[in-house]
Order: C-alpha cells, then structure tokens, then sequence
C-alpha cells in the first residue's frame, strides 16, 4: 500500500513535513521582534546610564554658543517654535537691529511674520524668507531674500539653545563673519543645569540625540 507524504508526516515514526511558508514569516517575524526588543533594552540602559551620569551635564553645557549681545544689521530668526518668533520680535523692538528676517518654508514663513506682528514687530521691517527647509539652508536663502553682506554684515541668529551650535556652524561655513548667536531670554534665565531634575534631563535627553545626529548627518554631507 502506498503511503502519500501527508499520511507519512501525520504518522508518529513519518518524516516531518517542511515549515509552510506562513511559519518561516512568523519564525522571521518572532527573530526580528526579539532583536528589536533586545536593541531596545540595551539602548534604554545605555541611555539612563548617560542621563543619570556626570556626562549629560557636560554634553549639555557644551551646547552653550550663545554671544553677548550687541546691535547688529539684521536679527535672523530660524524656524522650530514661537519662543524664536517672540524673542525675534523684542530684540527688533528694542533697537538691537533696523530689520528681521524670518527664516522657514512656505507658509510656515507667513505665519512666523504674523506672530512676530502680533508681537509688536513692524511689518515693514520684516524680512520673509519661505525657502529654507532644514537649517543648511538658512545662510544662502536668508542671504537672497534680506540682500545680505555675508562678510561685513552682522546678524543676530535667534535659535534654541540645543541647536546654537549647529546653526552657527552651518552660517559660519556660509561665509558670514559677524555673527551673534541669541536663544530666548527667558528660556535661559529659567535653565538650572546643576539643579535640573531627572524628569527635566529626560525630557532633555531627546534633544541631545537629535543634535548628535544632526551633527553626524550634516558632517558627512559636508554642511558642517
């Protein structure tokens, strides 16, 4: 009698039948979710490791690029968040330069000038620049829009404190000679490094990594 592979496979002494391909899927699928599980465990400890250690407040205070602050042609706010924009407009307010330049893509642009209005900037000493999408392209499209002088001109660059360094790097490659790098006011006088907490050093923490990777990118593209 013959005996077909099914029946040989279903016997108890019969040849096990090959792994369908759905349970090669799933045995890839269940190895991939262990790695992924395993690199997330071991990147969690190495990440508190750094957060709890005498490193984070080195790495974090070398962030620091910020410049005594002096009057300049032009005040250069970067896009990322409204705290710039307020900053931006103040400084305008208070005399520190004739014009500003607000620097983002497309409508992000328009909106960073109504707030920077809204805030007591005068429109006609605003600057729209819309084509700038990642920080390397500040330099040269704020250069086109204001008309600036990249080696006599000096520009106040309003930015947060985690990214000063990367900025000033990006415009200083760009050719711009007199630059004054400026975070908002009040989100220095409220930063206490020796005194930050661990929830305030975790909610830091990302921005590190963001930085760090900021960095490596650029270098290998040659922005930096």
């Amino acid at each position: 009698m013959t005996i077909d592979d099914a029946s040989l496979s279903d016997s108890p002494g019969g040849t096990p039948a090959p792994p369908s391909l759905d349970q090669k899927r799933f045995r890839r699928l269940r190895r991939g979710a262990r790695i992924v599980v395993y690199c997330s465990g071991v990147s969690a400890i190495l990440a508190a490791l750094f957060i709890f250690s005498p490193i984070f407040g080195q790495v974090y205070a070398e962030m620091d690029a910020q410049d005594p602050l002096v009057r300049a042609d032009y005040i250069i706010c970067l896009g990322g968040d409204s705290a710039r924009v307020i900053e931006s407009a103040r400084l305008l307010q208070e005399g520190y330069a004739p014009k500003m330049i607000v620097s983002n893509f497309g409508a992000e642009a328009e909106r960073m000038r109504t707030l920077a209005i809204d805030w007591g900037a005068s429109a006609d000493r605003i600057v729209v620049d819309a084509a700038s999408r990642r920080t390397a392209d500040h330099p040269a499209c704020v250069a086109k829009a204001a008309g600036i002088d990249k080696a006599n001109d000096a520009c106040i660059i309003v930015t947060s404190y985690t990214h000063m360094r990367r900025a000033r790097a990006v415009f200083e490659k760009a050719g711009y000679r007199h630059i004054v790098m400026q975070e908002p006011r009040w989100e220095r006088e409220s930063r206490d490094l020796d005194g930050m907490s661990w929830r305030g050093r975790f909610l830091v923490f990302p921005k590190l990594v963001y930085e760090g990777a900021g960095w490596l990118l650029y270098w290998v593209r040659g922005d930096v």
